[in-house]
């Protein structure tokens, strides 16, 4: 299968030998880093981060840095700083719920300005109800600028079209013309998208006129597709320039897609109306219009695909039932007319009687879209459409194809759905090796109790693990416990250390333990078995795992207020350590101890 998650290295290199003395090292450097930070620079900080990605961080800074709202000024500097970053991350919820709760006694144009912020937000969510809500309390709280309610009232109409109440935006539509007065290409673009959405594409055109933005090109284009002002094959042509226009704006031009779709069937032109409906399947999922002008769905290409199969069977007079010359006729086509070779798969998927051929057709189809990189209208086709109305009725072959995009989108939930009952591994694959990538996927999807039956029954079933078995075993554990699931490693790990026979793998074992015990507070315990772990088949603990274990144990014994012990451990481990550096981390870490001792000392 093409993408999985890839094999971590072993415990041994995961831990990476001095990797602890190192990770020290790096938190004194950060630490120090840190502490010469000027905080009125913080908001430059913020922005520094947001542009590089880490808006968690950013927003942290925020909250950390943000002055009280009694310092009113300084702080809507702040709270627009916030809300600039949650719209460029699309947090559209925070938003709501930040104006939700906006302090007292902040002006009113302050208050108003948040207001629109978040009815936009909720727009854009494809929430509209929530919109109106912010969007009544604005209109209706008292006198504001003419500029401000018009825009209120346009977001209003908006709200309606997100709806699909086409008959209450008109009403707005009719009242916000005779109170405004309105002209601008904006206004007259939401005026004819209203218009459209209303069965009245030739008072849309009208209205239009000479607008050559992208968004009224598209829209004028519609309109007289639907008016039969312009030839259909005329909207093709124009439709595919704008298209190539657009491609650095995929919501417009997803849109764009979808009028070439309509336009091909206006036209009674199939081949042109797959090859619209694929790209516009392509981008529809990611690329949501809000206005929900022109809507795709995976059952009109279906229904595409089977009326271009149907097309060229009649004029090769293929007869439905003849399987095996329908399949030919997919295989005639080279590689550079692929999309023609998918529509006789899909139509053998639907209508073949041989269940060989149907199970053939079905794997065609699915290799050749993404073979041509159509995996979201592969997604589309098969989790979109009335043939499918679940996942359990997706063929399990296509289900695979589909879990490996999805994962190699980081799209862990919809691969963990995919997966689900999915018992028998894909063709050439070790049952085992299935098991624990479910089980992965799963803890990644956040489904801790399915991946534990699994991890658990895989225990029961191999009273004797493999060396090779176990490696790949301890990468799901290592996942666990960086979920936090210590508790449930510990248990496993007990069970798979006495189902283990290679005394390195038992020793690394304890180790492991050891940490999800030391996560969990139980330091007397986890030291007991970091030692444990150190001195397993080697009395002396002096080799590389063995200070790394060592180490550890003493940093918990401390944590355990054992510190005579704690002192004890980290002295023997400057007999084994002759590099300069770590040698000066323990030390450090001893003296620690000495200021523990005092604190804990001193009344």
């Amino acid at each position: 299968m093409a993408a999985r998650f890839s094999k971590s290295k072993t415990a041994a290199a995961r831990m990476g030998g001095s990797r602890f003395l190192l990770g020290m090292l790096l938190v004194l450097v950060h630490v120090a880093a840190y502490a010469v930070v000027d905080d009125a620079d913080v908001l430059n900080r913020v922005r520094a981060l947001t542009r590089g990605g880490a808006t968690q961080l950013a927003l942290q800074l925020i909250d950390t840095h943000q002055p009280a709202p009694t310092e009113r000024d300084a702080w809507m500097q702040w709270e627009r700083e916030r809300f600039a970053l949650l719209r460029a991350q699309h947090y559209w919820a925070m938003i709501g719920a930040r104006v939700v709760n906006l302090p007292d006694g902040l002006p009113i144009d302050f208050v108003r300005w948040a207001k629109t912020e978040a009815a936009r937000a909720e727009l854009q969510a494809g929430r509209a109800e929530g919109a109106r809500r912010f969007l009544r309390e604005l209109l209706w709280g008292g006198e504001a600028s003419r500029e401000a309610e018009a825009e209120w009232r346009q977001l209003v109409i908006r709200s309606y079209l997100l709806d699909d109440n086409v008959q209450d935006a008109s009403i707005a539509l009719q009242r916000y013309r005779s109170d405004f007065r309105a002209d601008t290409p904006s206004w007259r673009l939401l005026e004819a998208t209203i218009l459209i959405r209303a069965g009245k594409p030739k008072e849309a055109y009208a209205r239009i006129g000479s607008i050559k933005t992208h968004e009224g090109r598209l829209l004028a284009l519609l309109a007289a597709l639907r008016a039969e002002a312009i030839p259909s094959r005329t909207v093709l042509a124009r439709a595919e320039q704008l298209a190539e226009e657009t491609r650095n704006k995929p919501v417009l031009q997803q849109q764009v897609w979808a009028l070439m779709a309509e336009a091909a069937a206006h036209a009674v032109n199939p081949e042109r109306r797959m090859y619209a409906l694929e790209r516009a399947l392509t981008l529809a999922r990611e690329n949501p219009s809000t206005e929900r002008l022109l809507v795709v769905q995976a059952d009109d290409l279906w229904a595409t695909y089977d009326r271009f199969a149907e097309t060229v069977g009649n004029e090769k007079r293929l007869l439905v039932g003849q399987d095996q010359a329908w399949l030919k006729q997919a295989e005639s086509y080279r590689r550079d007319d692929a999309m023609q070779a998918r529509a006789f798969y899909a139509f053998l998927v639907v209508h073949a009687t041989d269940t060989k051929v149907r199970t053939s057709a079905e794997h065609r189809l699915t290799d050749s879209l993404i073979e041509d990189g159509r995996g979201e209208v592969l997604r589309a086709l098969f989790t979109g459409s009335r043939r499918y109305p679940t996942l359990a009725k997706v063929p399990e072959y296509t289900r695979y194809r589909l879990a490996d995009l999805a994962l190699a989108g980081y799209d862990i939930a919809f691969a963990g759905d995919l997966m689900r009952g999915l018992e028998t591994p894909p063709e050439g694959e070790d049952q085992d090796d299935w098991i624990l990538r479910r089980a992965r996927v799963l803890v990644y999807a956040g489904r801790f109790e399915d991946a534990l039956q699994l991890l658990g029954g895989m225990l029961a079933k191999h009273p004797k693990f493999s060396d090779d078995l176990a490696e790949r075993y301890l990468q799901v554990i290592f996942d666990l416990q960086a979920a936090h699931r210590h508790a449930d490693v510990i248990d496993l790990l007990g069970v798979l250390q006495r189902q283990v026979s290679n005394t390195r793998l038992q020793r690394e074992i304890y180790y492991w333990i050891a940490e999800s015990r030391s996560a969990l507070g139980e330091y007397r315990e986890a030291a007991e078995l970091y030692l444990r772990s150190a001195t397993f088949e080697n009395p002396t603990g002096g080799d590389m795992w063995g200070q790394t274990a060592r180490y550890h144990a003493a940093e918990t014994l401390g944590k355990a207020g054992l510190t005579q012990d704690a002192r004890l451990v980290f002295q023997a481990l400057l007999k084994h350590t002759a590099d300069a550096k770590q040698r000066a981390v323990i030390e450090r870490s001893i003296q620690q101890l000495w200021l523990i001792e005092k604190k804990t000392t001193t009344p």
